[in-house]
C-alpha cells in the first residue's frame, strides 16, 4: 500500500498566506482603527471577508467522521489552545500583573477563539452532514444567534455560530465540487476582472466614505461576538436605532445577513484571484497556525509599550508604517526556522493519550 499522501495545490496554500498577512496587519492597527478614516476603512474592509475565507479554508479540509485521524486533528487543537491559554495567562502576569479571573478558559484569549470555534466545527460537522440541507441550517444558526443575548463569548459560542455557515461552505464545496470547474481552477479574463471589481468596488466605497466612523461603527458588528440589541444600542447605524424587540431582530437578522453574503461574496472573489502557481508564499502558506498564535504576543507587547499607539500619533504615514511591519512580521514568522524553534508549543506532542490505531493493520490469515 502506498504511503503516500495527496500533493498540495498551491492555490490553497497562497491563499492562506495572504489571508494570515490580512489578520496580522488587523490586529496591528485594531486599537488605532478609529483614529484616521483610513485606519478605520482597512480595518473595516479586512474584517469584512478575511476570517470568513479563512474558515472556509479549515471547512474544506475537514470531513465529517471520527477517524483516528479527524479526532486527533481535533485533540491537536483543544491541546494546543489549552497550552496557550497558560502561555497567555503567564504574559499577562508578568506584563500586567493580571492573575487568570473567572473567565479563564471559558472566555477563550484574545485569539485562542479561532482554535475553540474550529474544534466546535469540526465535532458539529458529523452531525450537520446528515441534515439534508447543513448550508440553511447553519446560516439560520448563525442568524438565530444574534437574537439571543446569553450566547456570548463563553467557548467562543457566539462567532463559533455566525461563522459556521463558511466551515459548511468550505466542506460542501470540496465534498460536492462547486470549485472542480474550468471557471474556477483557470479563470477567464472576464472571471478575474468581475472577481478584482468586487474587491476593489468594496475598497473603492469605504474610499468614498471617509465619515463612515461616525455614521456606523460597522466594526463592531464585523468583530461577530455580539448580539443584536447589543449592537443596535452601540453601533446604530445613522439614525436607524430600533428598540423595540421584533424591530431589533429584524433588523438585526437583516443586516447581519447582508453582511455575511458580502463576505461569502468577497471570499470568492479573493480566491478567484489567488495565484495558482508555486512560489516561496506558496511555502510560508503551509506555516499559518504558527503566524497565528505567535503573532499574538508579539502584538500585545506593542501595545503595551506603547510602539502601535506611537505610531498611530503619526496618522496615516504611521498606519502605512504599521501595514508594512505587518507584512514582514507574517513573512518572519512563517520561516522555517521559527517553526522548527517553536512547533512544541505550536504543534504540542499527545500521543501518550491516544489509543494505538489498529485499523491500518493488515488483517490476519485465516
Amino acid at each position: 500500500m502506498s504511503t503516500s499522501s495527496k500533493p498540495r495545490i498551491a492555490l490553497w496554500d497562497n491563499a492562506r498566506f495572504l489571508l494570515i498577512v490580512l489578520v496580522v496587519i488587523g490586529h496591528l492597527i485594531s486599537t488605532i482603527r478609529t483614529d484616521t478614516a483610513l485606519g478605520y476603512g482597512l480595518y473595516a474592509y479586512v474584517y469584512l471577508f478575511h476570517m470568513p475565507a479563512m474558515i472556509v479554508l479549515a471547512g474544506m479540509f475537514s470531513k465529517p467522521e471520527a477517524s483516528p485521524k479527524a479526532v486527533r486533528s481535533t485533540l491537536q487543537l483543544l491541546i494546543t489552545w489549552g497550552l496557550w491559554e497558560l502561555i497567555w495567562a503567564g504574559i499577562r502576569a508578568a506584563v500586567e500583573g493580571r492573575a487568570p479571573g473567572s473567565s479563564f478558559l471559558v472566555s477563550p484569549a484574545w485569539t485562542l477563539w479561532f482554535l475553540v470555534s474550529l474544534a466546535t466545527m469540526r465535532i458539529l460537522l458529523p452531525y450537520l452532514a446528515r441534515l439534508r440541507h447543513p448550508l440553511l441550517v447553519s446560516i439560520g444558526l448563525a442568524l438565530i444567534a444574534g437574537m439571543l443575548p446569553a450566547i456570548g463569548t463563553e467557548f467562543s459560542a457566539s462567532r463559533t455560530l455566525a461563522f459556521l455557515p463558511f466551515f459548511v461552505a468550505g466542506w460542501l464545496a470540496r465534498e460536492r465540487g462547486w470549485l472542480t470547474g474550468v471557471w474556477f481552477t483557470r479563470p477567464a479574463l472576464g472571471t478575474r476582472i468581475a472577481a478584482w471589481g468586487l474587491l476593489g468596488g468594496v475598497a473603492l466605497a469605504f474610499v468614498c466614505a471617509p465619515q463612515l466612523r461616525e455614521f456606523w461603527r460597522i466594526d463592531r458588528w464585523l468583530t461577530w461576538r455580539d448580539d443584536y440589541f447589543w449592537l443596535f444600542s452601540h453601533a446604530p447605524i445613522g439614525n436607524w436605532q430600533p428598540t423595540q424587540w421584533g424591530e431589533v431582530v429584524a433588523g438585526g437578522i437583516l443586516v447581519a445577513a447582508a453582511l455575511l453574503a458580502l463576505a461569502a461574496a468577497m471570499t470568492l472573489a479573493l480566491l478567484i484571484v489567488v495565484p495558482r502557481g508555486h512560489s516561496v508564499a506558496t511555502t510560508w502558506g503551509t506555516r499559518t497556525l504558527f503566524v497565528y498564535l505567535l503573532h499574538g504576543p508579539i502584538i500585545y507587547l506593542l501595545r503595551e509599550s506603547g510602539v502601535i499607539a506611537w505610531f498611530g500619533a503619526l496618522g496615516e504615514l504611521g498606519l502605512l508604517a504599521l501595514v508594512v511591519g505587518g507584512v514582514m512580521l507574517a513573512i518572519v514568522l512563517s520561516m522555517q526556522w521559527v517553526s522548527r524553534a517553536t512547533r512544541m508549543v505550536i504543534e504540542p506532542r499527545f500521543d501518550g493519550i491516544l489509543v494505538r490505531d489498529t485499523t491500518t493493520q493488515a488483517p490476519k490469515a485465516p
